[in-house]
């Protein structure tokens, strides 16, 4: 496994599917939603429903509330949150979230996919490609 220089992630139980959310830029949602479908076929389940909204954006301030306080909550029922840092944008959705999950939010840590951006992303497990991290969650279910 790639790892970041803090040693963050707590190793699940072999054979045992997580609960996983995919933090991402919204631009991304996209090339997410192929990851998403990666993941589950590998018997693992994707609790972000971030990837499948279809409101108008950027959405109203009633709206952004309640999408963050859903998003929060299922970032806690995650086991793994996975950092996506290909994209990037201005506003921090995705950093907030990794954040929450860093702070025991998520139950076996937090997993970054993708570039360094910031120096706390180096707290995180890391993996440079998907194709790296997905062989890593295959093992893991397998």
């Amino acid at each position: 496994m790639g790892v970041g220089r803090g040693g963050s992630f707590v190793l699940c139980t072999m054979g045992t599917p997580m609960n996983v959310y995919l933090a991402g830029a919204f631009e991304s949602q996209a090339r997410l939603k192929l990851m998403r479908d990666r993941v589950q076929s590998l018997g693992h389940v994707v609790v972000g429903t971030w990837l499948d909204e279809t409101g108008a954006f950027p959405p109203t301030p009633e709206e952004a509330y309640a999408y963050a306080i859903r998003d929060l909550g299922e970032v806690r029922t995650c086991d793994v949150l996975i950092l996506d840092t290909f994209d990037t944008n201005e506003r921090g959705g995705r950093e907030f979230e990794a954040g929450v999950a860093f702070n025991g939010g998520a139950k076996r840590g937090v997993l970054r996919v993708g570039p360094s951006r910031n120096v706390f992303h180096e707290l995180l497990g890391a993996y440079e490609t998907w194709e790296e991290l997905l062989e890593w969650l295959a093992e893991q279910n397998g």
